[in-house]
């Protein structure tokens, strides 16, 4: 009688002890869960899709940047579907659409597709412009829509208003511009002592800023423009290199893209081998090389991290960030080399992605876009990009910095870092 008294005490007990420990678990978990979903609320996805408008010089003359500039926007679609879009403030997450247009490096167009964007398929940002053209001609239809526009292109127009010095609301750009291209040019042309010497420049919205911007920074540098000239970008004959011969300039600075640029590099090389040639940034693309060849050796030109971010020190911030999107532009396009315009579209739909995860859900397309360009006048702060560090602001819409190029040359049909210290 003990025994099954004590056997069957024996079996309550457990019964007793679980039930107890069930009742403890279950009263932590209602503890905790709503804790937890606190702290990491689960996203839901909303039932519209953000879409980002992409405009590039796909076609035309300046394919040889649009068409890099394209590859991302696609490489970025298929990661931002894999991903499932964006997730907002509220947790909200929302799918993206990137719709890709090509401009045809044709100003008119551009302005058209622009238009059709705003309108038509209600996009919330525009990431627009290849060239500096097209991107000035979209510059009033975006202030009109009010909607954000973000241009793959250098001319410090596109962000600022020539004539009050003012950043344009709706505009921005992460792409480095020409008078920090000067302040590199002049730099070296100094450290050479070049200090008389020509440029030469496509006849373009482009080409013009590179010989406005050589003209604003190169007088107070000691540096005198002996000879100046504008070319057709279709040119294939070139009667101003007799006139640098004859001008007995030192270097000869170019202000313009691939082929262009390659072309009358072959043609300054061929027809004056004694100068030095040095480009701008709009020239750091293979391009250059595959079309120049020999030609192309020894030039110089101040460019993109992105553009030699194997050769950057381990301790530089953007090398990590740099040689990951490299390794997936690469696998994504077959083996496609890098330039520096597959980075400027890389940090453009980076900023305009920024732009997205900032907006509360619910919100009007007006709001939308106003709360965007609010984002990227606020939210981009020591941000690293392709290119270096940006910090934008309302008064700086580009917020880069020229000490951040790297100084380049090209030896054995590849671009290297050329340090100060073997410039001369």
């Amino acid at each position: 009688m003990s025994r099954r008294m004590s056997g069957s005490a024996d079996a309550a007990g457990p019964r007793i002890r679980r039930r107890g420990s069930s009742f403890l678990v279950r009263l932590l978990t209602a503890a905790v869960i709503p804790l937890l979903l606190a702290a990491f609320p689960p996203s839901s996805t909303a039932s519209y899709p953000y879409k980002i408008g992409f405009i590039a010089s796909v076609t035309g003359p300046g394919a040889s940047l649009g068409e890099p500039e394209r590859d991302v926007a696609r490489l970025l679609q298929d990661q931002l579907t894999s991903a499932r879009g964006v997730v907002g403030p509220d947790r909200v997450r929302h799918p993206v659409e990137i719709l890709i247009f090509d401009d045809q490096s044709r100003a008119d167009t551009a302005a058209s597709l622009a238009r059709r964007l705003i309108t038509e398929e209600k996009v919330v940002i525009l990431v627009a412009g290849t060239l500096s053209g097209p991107s000035l001609a979209m510059v009033p239809i975006a202030t009109e829509g009010r909607t954000p526009m973000i241009s793959m292109a250098s001319a410090r127009a596109i962000i600022e208003d020539p004539q009050t010095k003012r950043a344009r609301p709706w505009i921005f750009k992460p792409v480095p511009e020409n008078l920090h291209s000067a302040q590199k040019q002049a730099e070296y042309l100094k450290a050479i002592g070049a200090t008389n010497v020509c440029h030469l420049y496509e006849n373009t919205a482009y080409g013009q800023d590179t010989f406005a911007s050589a003209g604003a920074i190169f007088p107070p540098a000691g540096i005198t423009i002996v000879y100046g000239d504008a070319f057709d970008r279709a040119a294939t004959e070139f009667p101003q290199v007799a006139r640098v011969r004859a001008s007995g300039c030192r270097a000869v600075v170019i202000g313009s893209i691939p082929p262009a640029a390659s072309v009358i590099n072959v043609a300054v090389r061929e027809r004056a081998p004694q100068v030095r040639i040095v480009h701008g940034h709009g020239a750091c693309s293979p391009d250059l090389i595959k079309t120049a060849g020999a030609a192309a050796e020894r030039t110089v030109m101040p460019c993109g991290k992105i553009l030699v971010a194997d050769q950057l020190p381990a301790g530089d911030p953007v090398k990590t960030l740099n040689l990951k999107f490299i390794s997936d532009f690469r696998r994504f396009t077959g083996g496609r080399e890098i330039s520096t315009f597959a980075g400027h579209a890389f940090d453009s739909l980076q900023w305009a992605l920024i732009a997205l995860r900032n907006l509360p859900d619910g919100l009007s397309l007006e709001r939308q876009r106003d709360a965007a360009r609010e984002a990227l006048e606020t939210k981009i702060k020591r941000w690293a990009g392709t290119h270096g560090f940006y910090t934008l602001s309302p008064e700086d819409h580009l917020g880069w910095k020229a000490e951040e190029f790297e100084f380049v040359t090209v030896r054995g049909g590849k671009f290297l870092i050329l340090p100060r210290d073997q410039w001369k």
